[in-house]
């Protein structure tokens, strides 16, 4: 066990390290740093008492909890907001008013003589906490990515990435707190002091490990980098968001006529294969408004511009592949040329428009 704490706390030291090394660090790196700094602690401490040594590092401990949800919730909001306002302290009160309660115990060094019923409440309230933050995340995340997906063409970040995979991993922390907190309520288990949240000590550790080890694939997040166009753009918080249609000027008949110009345009200029190509670009091509492109595109082809673009990127890449283009050039030598990029966006739309594997398309061409 000891090992355990040992090597996801030099872990994540290591990330840390890597984080600080980082030149021109943004607002969601500091955030980020500040995150894992928390987690070092939580394990340091559950160090400390797998060779029970009980200090008043274990109420620290307990009292950082109610940190984790605000810092994990600002850094996702620093991905899409230049800036984040001081007023956003009143989200570390929870914190604060838990500090200032154990304070009097610190010279002491001893545990709080918090009642069984208190620290039962305290408990369901860092989990609600932590609950409440990772959904609220998770909502700004989808609402940013619908708003990407109307346009842009190409929506990956590295970034958002992590992130996601992160919050998963602290809903699932979330869930085994929950159920060891149940046990604990139901005498389920016979736990000491000791032992009662070893479940949630060594999830913490093993997650660590892996997150880093999904980090490390992501390595913009840790080494450099920066965020893609859409998640800059997007976090201006929809200075550009759609007018709702039936404001719009369009009728039907419009909307099919722009349509047929739009065709025009991507049959003869094939803008898509512009991995940076955005909605805004595509309507000042054809002397449109935002609103009025996207209202033809949503309603003349049931799509949104993310999905319209990439279509038309299959369709090039199906061209070529019926070409023979894919002897002298890599698969995705190909969708990268087409316009994507990442293999796995390329994959993705593939599968969707095919209903086959790029490899399992050019098998059946062969044939």
């Amino acid at each position: 066990m000891e090992n355990l704490f040992f090597f996801s706390g030099s872990i994540t030291t290591f990330f840390i390290i890597l984080l600080m090394s980082k030149r021109d660090k943004a607002v969601y790196d500091w955030l980020l740093i500040s995150w894992f700094s928390i987690i070092l602690f939580h394990i340091f401490v559950f160090y400390l008492s797998a060779n029970n040594r009980f200090s008043f590092s274990l109420e620290l401990s307990s009292a950082a909890v109610f940190l984790n949800g605000p810092v994990l919730w600002l850094y996702t909001r620093s991905l899409f907001e230049k800036r984040i306002s001081w007023k956003e302290v009143v989200h570390f009160l929870p914190f604060v008013i838990n500090l200032a309660i154990i304070a009097p115990y610190a010279l002491q060094n001893t545990l709080a003589p918090f009642s069984d019923f208190t620290r039962t409440i305290l408990a369901w309230a860092k989990l609600g906490s932590i609950l409440i933050y990772c959904l609220w995340s998770i909502h700004m995340i989808n609402k940013t990515l619908r708003f990407a997906e109307d346009n842009f063409s190409n929506i990956e970040s590295q970034h958002l990435a992590w992130l996601k995979m992160a919050l998963k991993s602290v809903l699932f922390l979330w869930f085994i707190g929950f159920f060891s907190q149940l046990a604990v309520i139901t005498d389920l288990f016979t736990l000491d002091l000791t032992n009662e949240d070893l479940f949630i000590n060594i999830a913490v550790s093993v997650l660590v490990i892996y997150m880093g080890y999904y980090g490390f694939r992501q390595a913009p997040v840790f080494l450099g980098g920066s965020l893609s166009t859409f998640a800059k753009q997007a976090g201006s918080e929809q200075e550009v968001m759609m007018e709702k249609y039936h404001h719009s000027s369009l009728d039907e008949a419009l909307v099919k006529q722009y349509a047929k110009h739009l065709e025009e345009l991507m049959a003869e200029k094939k803008p898509y294969i512009d991995p940076e190509l955005n909605l805004s670009k595509l309507a000042t091509e054809l002397n449109l408004s935002n609103n009025q492109l996207s209202q033809v595109i949503n309603q003349f082809y049931k799509k949104n511009f993310y999905e319209y673009i990439n279509s038309y990127r299959i369709e090039a890449v199906k061209i070529r592949l019926a070409n023979g283009d894919h002897k002298n050039t890599t698969l995705l030598g190909i969708a990268l040329e087409a316009g994507f990029n990442s293999k796995a966006t390329f994959n993705r739309f593939f599968k969707k428009y095919t209903g086959q594997t790029p490899s399992e398309y050019l098998k059946e061409q062969k044939t």
